[in-house]
């Protein structure tokens, strides 16, 4: 993991890896799979597929050594109106070995006030805890719903998990848009089993 980045002359002209900070976490400028690069935890711990249109928020971003990491993506499709979020907050340490408390902390995290149950999905490499929910964001009389797809996803060789949660609905409430949920709800699974974690 400690490979160093390639650095070439002229950057990919994608929004990724035009935004400074962004790039600072792409392992390679080379898509993985179409429309993604792999992201790189600066923690070491974990990679991930990367949307190429999206940005890190620095202002979000947060960092305590190798053992924690917070941080938010985002990104939009204008053609179809939508706005995409993604909140990941990485830990190390054997209190993930608690599903029951990290579960609720992201249930708390999903602000959806979620208190359903979660579908246990295990791999090889990890155990995924996943859930879903949506909520009204409607503002004055400009209705609006956010749909959210959220999990904890632990290593099965490593104290280490991700509570992620991605989220979508209308970009402006003022034009209509379409959220294909099924369609929504297959990306997130695939950027969750993506994460790979690293002893």
């Amino acid at each position: 993991m400690d490979e160093q980045k390639e650095q070439p002359k002229k950057w990919p002209d994608t929004v990724a890896f035009q935004d400074e900070f962004t790039r600072e976490f792409m392992a390679s400028t080379k898509e993985v799979k179409e429309g993604y690069y792999l992201f790189q935890s600066k923690t070491d711990g974990y990679t991930m597929l990367f949307p190429k249109d999206a940005v890190v928020a620095k202002w979000l971003y947060e960092r305590d050594g190798k053992d924690f990491e917070s941080l938010a993506i985002g990104w939009d499709n204008e053609e179809e109106n939508l706005d995409y979020s993604i909140d990941l907050q990485y830990e190390q340490g054997e209190h993930m070995e608690d599903i029951e408390t990290n579960l609720y902390l992201l249930s708390s995290r999903a602000y959806a006030d979620y208190n359903g149950s979660y579908m246990k999905q295990e791999y090889n490499d990890k155990t995924i805890y996943f859930a879903k929910s949506q909520k009204d964001i409607s503002v004055d009389d400009k209705h609006d719903t956010e749909y959210l797809f959220f999990s904890y996803i632990k290593s099965n060789n490593s104290h280490q998990g991700v509570l992620f949660i991605y989220s979508v609905n209308c970009n402006d409430a003022r034009k209509s848009c379409q959220v294909k949920v099924e369609e929504e709800e297959k990306t997130a699974k695939m950027l969750m089993r993506s994460i790979t974690f690293y002893d």
